[in-house]
């Protein structure tokens, strides 16, 4: 009990005195921004397809990957999506219709955040472009779909 008493008292005199713990200068800057969901994209390269960004869950990540392998054979996936709270991509579960649509598009690109989704890649007739946005509508009815296929050959 005295150890107690005699800490607390030199600790009040020793603060008195000036020679307590220096105090931190408050930080100067900024405050730091809080972390921005990176949207979903999912590029493909003739049989490369890449994906990238954030989900919400272990659970959405595997409904991305399981449409996009499930859409095509003799295809390579590279996965770097990220799991993250912050999140905001749409859910994949009914997506594999989209990617089957556009396995023969062989730059087919969608990217999605927030409550839009963005299709594109070259096509030979408008009418595939507009099969894979039908696909995207049935899938995400809620997104806004937003076509940037190029008709060319």
């Amino acid at each position: 009990m005295r150890a107690r008493l005699i800490g607390a008292a030199l600790a009040v005199l020793l603060g008195a005195a000036g020679c307590g713990m220096p105090e931190r200068p408050a930080p100067t800057g900024p405050e730091p921004a809080a972390a921005t969901p990176v949207p979903v994209s999912v590029v493909r390269h003739g049989t490369e397809i890449v994906l990238a960004g954030e989900v919400a869950d272990p659970a959405a990540r595997r409904a991305l990957l399981d449409a996009v392998i499930t859409s095509s054979e003799d295809i390579t996936v590279v996965d770097t999506v990220g799991v993250s709270l912050m999140a905001s991509a749409p859910d994949f579960t009914a997506a594999a219709p989209v990617f089957e649509a556009a396995a023969g598009i062989a730059d087919f690109t969608l990217h999605a955040g927030d409550d839009v989704v963005t299709l594109g890649g070259t096509v030979t007739k408008p009418d595939e472009a507009a099969i894979v946005v039908a696909a995207g509508e049935d899938a995400w009815p809620r997104a806004r779909i937003v076509d940037e296929f190029v008709v060319g050959s």
